[in-house]
């Protein structure tokens, strides 16, 4: 009876002491190091058109690391007044990571999860959203490149990526997968970087 006893306290000292142990988390070892706003601009291709795009972000820095969010909106082919054309609007969640981030020019990654909608506008009445054109999307953007330290608030990326799209129906000679195109990206990142 001792002998079961004795070997019953001993497992549960040992399960008593592998529950203190510090519980290991995503983000546990990282610690807050500052935080940034960021206008973003983009262009790509869709059918032959030349796409151009702008928005911003906002995001939480830990270590090299970022989480953020960002807003996007997209306009195809050169912008004339009175012009129908295809509009995308979307955002979402921003991931980021850069490394060695010190360096005065270092390498920089990204991805965006959003969700979105395809609309047209003829640059008058803002977004004209066509009945025939009521599209739900979900993009996501994975990009990487360089980004460079111009001061201790400010940093500039310049990226390359890929924007796939789904729910996109078409649209005149817009094909289902006309929206899923190379991305490049011009980003500026305002605000304190901890170092």
């Amino acid at each position: 009876m001792i002998q079961k006893m004795l070997i019953f306290v001993l497992l549960l000292s040992g399960t008593t002491l592998m529950a203190q142990q510090e519980q290991q988390t995503l983000l546990g070892n990282s610690r807050v190091r500052g935080g940034f706003v960021s206008p973003m601009f983009t262009w790509s291709h869709a059918h032959g058109k030349t796409g151009y795009g702008a928005g911003g972000g906002l995001g939480v820095v830990f270590d090299e690391f970022f989480v953020g969010f960002f807003g996007m909106g997209e306009t195809f082919d050169r912008p004339t007044i009175g012009t129908q054309q295809l509009a995308h609007g979307y955002g979402g969640l921003w991931l980021g990571y850069n490394i060695p981030s010190n360096k005065l020019v270092h390498l920089y990654a990204s991805m965006k999860i959003a969700g979105g909608s395809v609309g047209t506008t003829d640059f008058e009445h803002d977004w004209d959203f066509d009945p025939d054109l009521n599209d739900a999307t979900f993009v996501v953007i994975p990009e990487g490149g360089l980004e460079l330290n111009i001061a201790r608030w400010m940093r500039m990326s310049g990226t390359v990526g890929y924007r796939f799209v789904n729910g996109f129906e078409g649209y005149g000679n817009y094909g289902k997968r006309d929206l899923n195109a190379p991305v490049f990206n011009l980003t500026l990142r305002l605000g304190w970087f901890g170092r």
